[in-house]
């Protein structure tokens, strides 16, 4: 049984809706036969086999999404960020349209959830969310739920740039500083360890959090969403399984670093880089805040470079060294050549050869 009922002068509807749920919706009125009309609609709606709401959509796709992390077809970050971005999502939609059935998407401006979200956070988040809406309606419109693309016209925030990168007098002075610390120290501190790993493998902080000292059963397979890294201590390499892409990198020029590590090895640690406060490995927001604080200490570099900065400078420094493109995308776990072409930062003294042909 539904009902109308006013509040500051505007209709309230409150009923069920199809799943037998309590509703109230405002009906955006303050006209009764409007409201009268609007109601009837919505009785219908609920009454008979009518296109689902858009509520119980995102709860279908989130069980969708759910069910492919079972099947180690996507992450749990992926789908947790869904879980965060996609309910917020309904909120405003429902706050600003009410309840909404699937033949009413395309009433709904999206731009609006853009300028909103601009007022609270960074375009790079916004650009994050729009992104998966964009992947949950892509979804409804393989199933034929709706027939447009309601993002199309609404453009969507592209993270920032990090075009930082150091130079190859900063670069070189980060890693003899790196050494100076490591070996001045009785025993040398894990991070200055883990950056020289970094410095010298390009290797991605998401990497080197889970790098195990030995291959476990679940490390496996190339085609799922698990990511994995170990060690193999005899031949002196690693093996890198990440966003998809499966690779091994020699490691005996580093090897130093984890007979460093391996000195101080508990029998449980399963991580090269074990947190002793959870017994597992760091997670990257953590190390991102260490390398920061130990970047902000090199007086030689004109600003604190990130981790991912450092990974753009061992690109750029190989390719300035001659080594083919290939290669280095191998070393660094590039899917393309041209990903590799677009990390390669050269300051104007690396051209200078080149115009020199022309002079």
């Amino acid at each position: 049984m539904s009902s109308l009922y006013q509040k500051r002068g505007i209709f309230y509807y409150q009923g069920k809706n199809e799943d037998g749920n309590r509703i109230q919706q405002s009906l955006r009125t303050r006209d009764r036969a409007e409201a009268k009309e609007k109601k009837e609609k919505l009785d219908e709606r609920f009454s008979t086999d009518t296109p689902s709401t858009l509520v119980k959509l995102v709860e279908d796709y989130l069980e969708h999404r759910r069910r492919k992390v079972e099947r180690d077809e996507l992450s749990d970050q992926t789908v947790g960020t869904d879980e965060y971005v996609l309910p917020r999502f309904l909120e405003w939609t429902k706050r600003e349209y009410g309840e909404l059935f699937a033949d009413e998407l395309d009433s709904v401006d999206l731009s609006g959830y853009k300028t909103e979200r601009l007022l609270d956070v960074s375009p790079t988040t916004v650009g994050k969310d729009l992104r998966h809406i964009q992947s949950f309606l892509s979804h409804i419109r393989k199933r034929g739920v709706i027939s447009e693309e309601l993002l199309q016209s609404v453009e969507i925030p592209q993270p920032r740039r990090r075009d930082v990168v150091p130079n190859e007098r900063e670069f070189q002075a980060l890693k003899k500083w790196l050494d100076k610390q490591i070996e001045k120290a009785d025993e040398a501190e894990w991070i200055h360890l883990l950056m020289k790993l970094a410095c010298h493998t390009g290797m991605r902080l998401g990497e080197i959090a889970i790098l195990k000292w030995e291959r476990g059963p679940e490390d496996f397979g190339t085609g799922h969403s698990r990511n994995y890294v170990y060690l193999d201590c005899g031949e002196k390499n690693l093996t890198v399984k990440f966003k998809r892409k499966l690779r091994r990198i020699p490691l005996e020029h580093i090897w130093g670093v984890f007979e460093e590590m391996m000195g101080r090895r508990e029998p449980s640690d399963t991580f090269v880089f074990t947190s002793p406060a959870s017994g597992s490995h760091y997670t990257v927001p953590s190390l991102c805040g260490k390398w920061k604080t130990e970047v902000e200490k090199v007086d030689a570099l004109s600003r604190p470079y990130t981790s991912h900065s450092i990974r753009h400078g061992v690109v750029t420094h190989l390719l300035r060294q001659g080594v083919p493109v290939y290669k280095v995308g191998k070393i660094v776990g590039h899917s393309s050549e041209k990903i590799t072409e677009r990390y390669s930062h050269f300051i104007p003294d690396d051209l200078e050869d080149a115009m020199d042909l022309l002079g």
